[in-house]
């Protein structure tokens, strides 16, 4: 650390339907780098009137990233997890973001042998992405893997590199009174008070004083 700063850790945090939180899972190591795209909802030419201007909706948002995870350190400090099942148990905990339990599948199976005619979704908990207290973001996960490297005795990986893709949710996917959608709606005012800090120049700057 330098000068005191105080390093915060990204992470995802799980959330059930009464807005719980169900496990919060931080990053072994912070990524270097995230990659933010954007899918702008307008308009556009969808209809037969000119509407290049007019938003749809918020702009679907996409974070793409590489994650390193190791267990070096805590090998050194003895932990027994660790020692037992290296980096498993971190990639475990992602990979169960993507996949149903094993209760849900057992619970749909002796509904269709039942005769039920309505199969129950499979939904998962509310996946919030987390980096730092004004980026807080609810995603779906569509793209996930990873490569495992360095195995103790017993084959698990002492090591992994992570490659992860988030679709955010905003209001539309999740529905504006949902706690979701408040929690995205949190999020785009923080980036609104973001865009405000920007100063305001004078068009003489840009060389084009008078000519709008």
């Amino acid at each position: 650390m330098t000068n005191g700063a105080k390093y915060l850790k990204g992470g995802i945090v799980l959330l059930d339907d009464a807005g719980t939180v169900v496990r919060a899972l931080p990053m072994l190591v912070n990524p270097a780098s995230l990659q933010h795209s954007f899918e702008v909802k307008s308009m556009g030419e969808e209809t037969g009137r000119s509407s290049p201007l007019r938003l749809t909706g918020p702009a679907v948002e996409t974070i793409s990233f590489e994650a390193r995870m190791e267990v070096s350190d805590a090998l050194a400090r003895g932990d027994a997890v660790a020692i037992d099942e290296g980096i498993r148990p971190q990639l475990a905990a992602l990979q169960m973001l993507v996949t149903p339990t094993t209760a849900m599948l057992d619970a749909n199976d002796a509904l269709q042998k039942s005769g039920a005619l309505e199969i129950v979704p499979m939904t998962q908990p509310l996946s919030l992405f987390i980096w730092g207290r004004t980026q807080i973001i609810p995603f779906r996960l569509v793209a996930f893997s990873y490569t495992e490297e360095f195995f103790n005795a017993r084959l698990y990986p002492l090591a992994a590199t992570v490659q992860m893709t988030l679709r955010a949710l905003s209001v539309d996917d999740l529905g504006y009174s949902s706690r979701g959608g408040a929690i995205y709606r949190a999020y785009l005012r923080n980036i609104e008070a973001s865009a405000a800090r920007v100063a305001n120049t004078q068009l003489a700057t840009l060389g084009i004083e008078g000519a709008l």
